[in-house]
């Protein structure tokens, strides 16, 4: 059936569009990159940022100075995270043993209590879907084992729970820029450290590139048109929509057109995310009062910055169902399964547990994006959801 047939409008699945007094501050004079870093730095109340080529680069850097400083040679991440994370420890030279989590995808503090810690140099704390992770009962456990926690805050840049800011809360924070984040520099990332970094990760002053950073993300606004987007979709060469397993990565520091678009786009972080946490807010109160689906929120007295909607289908079933009546709107499997199907990582596995939690997330989860112009989907999107829960 047709989106129109269904009541819906196609609309752009995700992201939200670059305004244009970001796109003059690209062109504007100054230090990006002190600017930048102190920024960060203020938002998660880090002593200091250095920035890094990637996410991806920056968990790396992470993960190989605490491994080094603890001489510790695993690291524990949750069995359902993005492939990156995995790969960044592999990256590093560390093994990878796996902890399973709840049904909103976070830590579970039990069977982490269970596990084997004395090698483990340091616990990741992933923060899906921009929700910041409450650390009340695995900061303990950590702490009493001499294992450092890393605060991912990759999707969450901007969420607090009561223990802080989301990247400001562990021993690390680390923070990405890539597409579809809460700070969208479409590259990018940093390291948040609660004192000075090593001289060993501090790179020469980046130079910064304007013009090329204005030129990509003229490209991404207009790569948001939903027919655009399904050309280029079509292209396997872009990737676009994938989550692969890749130890494969560029090193070294941030480039000069993502930073020039992460200090542009730094002044719209907060009001971004209240945006998007507004229409999760009300996609989720509309699908509490009239589904079966149940979407991942924030605990009270924490919040988050959303930058797509988790929810939870009845059924694997239920979730196959939703995917195909709201594939036009952006509706996504999020990552395709969880870390123990990833054949590539099993040779740098310590361990090998079973995660349940994980494998039933991984089979009922899908996400939604939570940009404005999904808004006025909200009732149609709970019709069709009602209909096929």
């Amino acid at each position: 059936m047709s989106p129109a047939a269904m009541g819906l409008s196609r609309a752009a699945p995700g992201g939200s569009p670059i305004p244009l007094r970001a796109l003059r501050r690209v062109l504007a004079r100054g230090d990006a990159e002190a600017e930048l870093c102190a920024g960060l730095a203020q938002r998660v109340g880090a002593r200091s940022v250095t920035l890094h080529a990637s996410g991806r680069e920056a968990m790396r850097v992470a993960l190989s100075c605490l491994a080094e400083r603890s001489g510790r040679r695993e690291v524990v991440v949750p069995a359902y995270v993005c492939f990156s994370v995995p790969a960044s420890a592999v990256a590093a030279g560390l093994s990878v043993r796996l902890v399973d989590v709840d049904e909103s995808g976070r830590i579970d503090a039990r069977h982490l209590a269970q596990l084997p810690l004395a090698n483990v140099a340091a616990l990741v704390v992933a923060n899906l879907f921009g929700v910041a992770e409450p650390l009340r009962d695995i900061l303990p456990i950590s702490r009493a084992a001499g294992v450092a926690l890393i605060d991912d805050a990759a999707q969450a840049l901007g969420a607090r729970s009561p223990e802080g800011p989301a990247g400001g809360r562990g021993d690390l924070g680390v923070l990405s820029f890539g597409r579809g984040k809460p700070l969208s520099a479409l590259g990018g990332g940093a390291i948040a450290w609660p004192g000075d970094p090593p001289r060993a990760v501090r790179h020469a002053p980046v130079t910064a590139r304007p013009l090329p950073a204005a030129l990509r993300a003229l490209a991404y606004d207009a790569a948001r048109w939903p027919a655009l987007l399904g050309v280029l979709a079509r292209i396997p060469a872009l990737g676009i929509g994938e989550t692969v397993y890749d130890a494969d990565f560029a090193r070294g520091p941030v480039p000069g057109a993502a930073l020039c678009l992460a200090h542009a786009l730094l002044p719209e972080l907060e009001a971004g995310n209240r945006a998007r946490a507004e229409v999760a807010l009300e996609l989720a109160a509309a699908l509490r009062r009239d589904t079966g689906f149940s979407p991942i929120l924030a605990e009270p007295g924490a919040t988050a910055a959303y930058p797509r909607l988790a929810v939870v289908a009845p059924s694997a079933e239920a979730r196959e169902d939703a995917l195909g009546a709201l594939r036009a709107l952006g509706a996504s499997r999020f990552y395709p399964s969880t870390l123990a199907q990833v054949a590539a990582l099993r040779p740098h596995r310590a361990g090998d547990g079973e995660c349940p939690g994980a494998e039933r997330l991984a089979s009922r989860l899908f996400t939604l994006p939570t940009h404005a112009a999904l808004r006025a989907q909200i009732a149609a999107i709970a019709h069709r959801l009602a209909r096929v829960g």
